[in-house]
């Protein structure tokens, strides 16, 4: 049996626009909620809707050198590149296209609200979330041969500053001994290694920061938890297994159908399903995870332009972090599973006859600040009601408490 939570605030929630949120339905979610198991771990649960706020991932950029500082970019030059660099991964990043295969799919393209943001840790005044390291043994690139350093981590460890709070970006050149051949291509390339990322070939190319953007987007999405998804076992269906070509000028199989997958190594890698986005906004809505660490923590601050409206019985259930009233509807249930957030000085009002069933849930406010609690709406003849199941939780909120 239910619980029963009755709060009653005098607060007035009004808001100076109305926006009606439609939540998406993709294939393979109705059958997880036919099945009465609803676990808040289940990637397709977080499959971003137009509830889904914008996230920010915190990068800072390290750039590797010699002695001399000729080796790589001068911090002038390697900023400007960078930032140049982020710039059009983040464009990259809300171009979200169609997937190529399989071929005829009907896979949407949608948006996949999250970026990156260039940030300082703040260890002096003059942190701007770049830095230039001089080390002749450290420095360099090698991902071929019996001197390959690519997996090598102590470049990381020695100079990673915030990985706890930040993703950190390494740049490298190719060794120089490398370069000397004729026969060597100082060719774009990089790894993701735990929470940082190194990235080599930038400096060689130091006139096409864009051409780096999806190497940049790829590597990240490493660190995000995806798999390349050309292989079996990547754990989403709409990334279906190919031979991984580059593009469709080669032989048989890769003279007709490729993939432009961001996990994928190919020409394009400009395509994102649904699915690598749950695994995406899973890990960013996942308390104490290490990809929400790396998030601006913006989710709240209040935004009052906008008021969620509630206007069908709606089931939520993925972790979710909201800046806006939320409004359900007379007569309208709305179902919560798993945890969240409301912003700071949001309520929830529930008009008269609605019903907001918790199960299990925790509504909160995630950075600990206070939110206006639950307006319960009533007439004479019928009145808004909540109800609480198994260990659901309601915290940080300014209301008068149960009754």
């Amino acid at each position: 049996m239910p619980k029963y939570l009755f709060i009653f605030l005098l607060a007035c929630a009004c808001s100076p626009k109305i926006e009606i949120y439609q939540l998406r339905n993709f294939e393979g979610i109705p059958a997880l909620e036919e099945s009465g198991i609803h676990n808040c771990n289940n990637q397709l649960y977080y499959i971003p809707d137009s509830l889904f706020s914008m996230k920010y991932i915190r990068v800072n950029v390290h750039f590797m050198d010699d002695s001399t500082g000729t080796r790589n970019f001068s911090m002038e030059e390697g900023k400007q590149f960078m930032r140049a660099l982020i710039h059009n991964a983040n464009q990259r990043l809300g171009e979200n296209e169609k997937m190529n295969l399989p071929p005829d799919n009907n896979t949407p393209a949608l948006q996949t609200r999250y970026r990156y943001s260039i940030h300082s840790a703040g260890i002096s005044p003059e942190d701007d979330g770049f830095y230039k390291h001089l080390d002749n043994e450290l420095f360099y690139y090698v991902n071929k041969g019996k001197n390959r350093n690519n997996y090598d981590r102590r470049v990381l460890q020695k100079y990673s500053i915030g990985e706890d709070s930040i993703m950190n970006i390494f740049v490298l050149p190719h060794h120089p001994d490398s370069l000397l051949s004729k026969t060597y291509k100082a060719h774009g390339t990089g790894i993701a290694l735990g929470t940082s990322l190194k990235m080599a070939g930038l400096y060689e190319h130091a006139d096409q920061p864009w051409s780096f953007a999806t190497l940049l987007n790829h590597e990240i999405g490493h660190i995000l938890g995806l798999s390349h998804s050309w292989l079996k076992h990547d754990r989403c269906d709409d990334t279906p297994p190919h031979p991984n070509c580059w593009d469709n000028h080669g032989p048989p199989p890769c003279d007709e159908y490729f993939s432009n997958n961001m996990m994928d190594y190919n020409a394009s890698q400009m395509a994102i399903t649904p699915c690598q986005l749950g695994i995406i906004h899973k890990g960013f809505n996942k308390s104490g995870s290490r990809n929400r660490a790396f998030l601006k923590r913006d989710w709240c601050k209040a935004d009052f332009s906008k008021t969620i409206v509630i206007d069908t019985s709606t089931n939520w259930y993925g972790a979710r972090d909201l800046s806006h009233d939320i409004i359900v509807e007379e007569d309208i249930d709305l179902h919560i599973y798993c945890r969240l957030s409301m912003a700071e000085n949001t309520m929830i009002i529930l008009r008269p006859g609605a019903q907001l069933h918790l199960h299990d849930a925790l509504l909160h406010n995630d950075c600990g600040l206070q939110w206006m609690g639950i307006e319960i709406q009533k007439t004479k003849k019928k009145e808004a009601q909540v109800f609480l199941y198994e260990n659901a939780e309601i915290q940080n909120t300014s209301s008068p408490g149960d009754s």
